[in-house]
């Protein structure tokens, strides 16, 4: 039965494919070892600064809750959404909109890590 399996193989090609996996083994080590993923609620614009600052400096994706802002300071909210908006543009940064039905929670990471929208 190997016989079989190895004939097989050998004619669809996957022999010579872990043969060359075997050789090819390495040890990749991830440019970030583990990422932190924050859940916060932004209750002042320095909360936003404080977004920036783990996104950029320390490469950890927030989910950020935006409803409290949003209610008790509506000019904040508009500065908060101009800051994250130049984030997006000035330093690759992806944010999607995860809700809006009263609550605007947001996902923002790092230009390392993507977000990917499916409908």
């Amino acid at each position: 039965m190997k016989d079989v399996m190895d004939f097989v193989k050998k004619n669809l090609g996957l022999e010579e494919e872990n043969e060359e996996k075997k050789e090819q083994d390495s040890i990749i080590v991830p440019e970030h070892s583990f990422y932190e993923i924050i859940l916060m609620k932004a209750r002042t614009i320095d909360d936003i600064d404080y977004v920036t600052s783990q996104i950029l400096e320390e490469k950890n994706p927030i989910i950020l809750d935006l409803s409290h802002l949003e209610k008790e300071s509506p000019e904040d909210f508009q500065v908060a959404g101009e800051k994250l908006k130049a984030l997006r543009v000035e330093s690759g940064v992806e944010a999607i909109l995860l809700c809006k039905n009263g609550k605007n929670i947001i996902v923002v990471t790092p230009p390392e890590i993507k977000l990917i929208r499916k409908d």
